[in-house]
């Protein structure tokens, strides 16, 4: 059945523009209009609506407080009618919760200095929740996949009452490692509306500096979450981001790519791009591998001719010498 659903995404009918679960536009057998502009337009409609609103997150978190706060103990008389309920009413609270991309179509001009690029790894995109200790992970879907302990603020017996935290991530089953993408909400605090680079410096330095021990297998965190580090756009970046050793252990699955000033939203975003490495010379050619290679070119050239001009110079000087030398010799 899996290989079937794989076989059909790349044909998927789809509402959502540029959806990474189909073809990428430019390498797709049928060549369809190409959506490039639309993809620029919706960028810029979107940045443009930010500057002038903010993003209400009241219900929301609200939502996240009900579930957290709903008891899992149930009196045996109400047991078989919970069990009869949940039959036919399968409430998905976190359903297109994530913020997800869109394929990479139109790169903009100040793409090098606008972007961050997040290497992702092989896995399955999972939303982590931890609250009134417990930890929970859902598919995007928002059906839930797991429920251990962790280290998370929340999410083990001993800190059943220090808040809680959503974690947006990919769940590695090879190394059993949780590797977090993005940071939504810490001890309470929502940071959705906060940009890119905040929301990425504040999940380093709340792993790097709070809980470090969550990088570690123990009792109370049998899995390990591990924050996945972001680069500049810039061309010497990428390519060393490609060809040069991964911050993680597993398969480069892709790159996303964030707009610097995107906040965290719900569902597909044209201002989170996403390319498989092969990928990279095609869509990026004009504006980071293309010029890479002029200025690798352009210093090879200016070195070759510096290395002629300097020959040129030693061969004048031996032909001055010579002839000096024949004058003296002469007379």
């Amino acid at each position: 059945m899996d290989d079937l659903l794989s076989s059909l995404s790349g044909v998927a009918v789809t509402a959502h523009p540029n959806n990474p679960h189909a073809e990428h536009p430019r390498f797709a057998l049928y060549k369809a209009k190409s959506s490039g502009s639309s993809q620029h337009e919706r960028r810029r409609k979107i940045l443009e609506a930010r500057r002038e609103a903010r993003y209400d997150l009241i219900m929301h978190l609200r939502c996240i407080e009900e579930e957290n706060a709903e008891s899992s103990e149930f009196s045996d008389d109400n047991m078989e009618c919970e069990q009869e309920r949940r039959c036919y009413f399968r409430p998905k609270k976190y359903h297109n919760f994530l913020m997800l991309s869109e394929w990479l179509v139109d790169v903009p001009e100040d793409f090098a200095s606008s972007y961050f690029a997040l290497p992702c790894p092989v896995g399955k995109r999972s939303l982590v929740v931890s609250a009134r200790g417990r930890t929970r992970a859902y598919a995007k879907s928002g059906v839930k996949v797991t429920q251990f302990p962790s280290l998370l603020p929340g999410g083990n017996r001993h800190t059943y009452n220090k808040g809680y935290a959503l974690l947006d991530c990919i769940w590695s089953e090879t190394n059993k490692t949780y590797y977090i993408l993005d940071l939504i909400v810490w001890l309470n605090q929502s940071i959705m509306e906060c940009e890119t680079m905040f929301r990425f410096e504040w999940l380093k330095s709340r792993m790097l500096e709070e809980i470090p021990e969550a990088a570690q297998v123990s009792r109370l965190n049998p899995y390990r979450f591990e924050h996945v580090p972001y680069y500049d756009c810039s061309p010497e970046t990428l390519r060393s981001l490609i060809h040069e050793p991964l911050p993680f252990s597993v398969p480069l699955d892709g790159v996303l790519f964030y707009h610097k000033e995107s906040h965290y939203t719900h569902g597909p975003t044209p201002l989170v791009g996403w390319l498989k490495a092969y990928m990279f010379p095609e869509i990026l050619d004009d504006s980071c591998v293309i010029k890479l290679m002029m200025e690798v070119s352009s210093s090879k050239n200016k070195n070759t001719k510096k290395t002629k001009n300097k020959e040129m110079e030693v061969s004048l000087e031996n032909q001055m010498e010579s002839s000096a030398t024949e004058l003296i010799d002469g007379c």
